[in-house]
């Protein structure tokens, strides 16, 4: 028996076919709604402008506007159907969940070679002081963002990178950004990727930083309206700085 998957945004009709038989093989059946009227049922979004119609009236929906919104040159039908059997893959497991419990803080901990090291660049990133450390760890606490965020010593073991793939602190604006950088490079910090605007997937404007181990971390900032509309027509990033020899410990 298929159920109904309320959907918002309109498809070409080659794509419109696809959807349908994709979800079929999840015994899901898509049903056009509207912003105004998205029905019983949590909606997918599958455009960008329905996407943010939907978050300024406030209504709880599926993201899936990337997948249609941003189709690169190396995206063909059958690239398109696989990345849209996973997403149905992804909402059929998450889907009708038992409600579990009401977190009210986020807590990480990750193991650095340099303590000292690590608790001076954390303390610029987070922009607190640690709120207490030993010999062996540096605990931070952000009450606003509900992180309590621990570095501990490595004792000893091999760090590995390739699980985590980043950490990331999300800023106001791109001269946010921008100003994160001229301050990482005062401090000496490592430059990955200086801070640029990046149009396909999520378009942010994002600079990239390692911290003393080798951590990813990215510091972000979602574009305003009037910033989409300058999206170039070949989407390649936009450098927000002008070429640096970046800065590397």
């Amino acid at each position: 028996m298929s159920h109904t998957l309320p959907v918002i945004g309109a498809l070409e009709p080659r794509y419109q076919s696809l959807l349908e038989r994709v979800l079929a093989e999840f015994d899901l059946r898509p049903e056009t709604v509207t912003v105004d009227e998205p029905g019983p049922g949590k909606p997918v979004s599958l455009d960008k402008r329905a996407s943010r119609a939907l978050r300024e009236a406030g209504t709880d929906f599926y993201n899936w506007d990337l997948l249609f919104d941003n189709l690169g040159p190396d995206d063909v039908d059958g690239e398109i159907e696989a990345k849209l059997r996973e997403r149905a893959r992804i909402l059929q497991a998450v889907r009708d969940l038992d409600p579990g419990f009401a977190s009210q803080e986020v807590h990480g901990s990750i193991r650095v070679h340099d303590l000292a090291a690590s608790a001076r660049f954390y303390t610029w990133l987070f922009g607190v002081e640690p709120a207490e450390w030993t010999h062996r760890y540096v605990t931070f606490l952000r009450p606003d963002t509900r992180t309590n965020f621990v570095l501990l010593v490595n004792d000893g073991m091999t760090l590995h990178h390739d699980t985590l793939f980043h950490l990331g602190m999300g800023v106001g604006d791109k001269h946010t950004v921008v100003r994160a950088y001229h301050s990482a490079r005062n401090n000496g910090f490592h430059i990955e990727k200086p801070p640029r605007t990046t149009w396909r997937g999520t378009p942010l404007h994002e600079l990239w930083l390692k911290d003393p181990d080798g951590t990813l971390i990215e510091i972000y900032a979602i574009l305003t309206q009037e910033e989409l509309e300058q999206m170039p027509a070949d989407q390649e990033p936009v450098f927000l700085v002008q070429d640096e020899s970046p800065a590397r410990p």
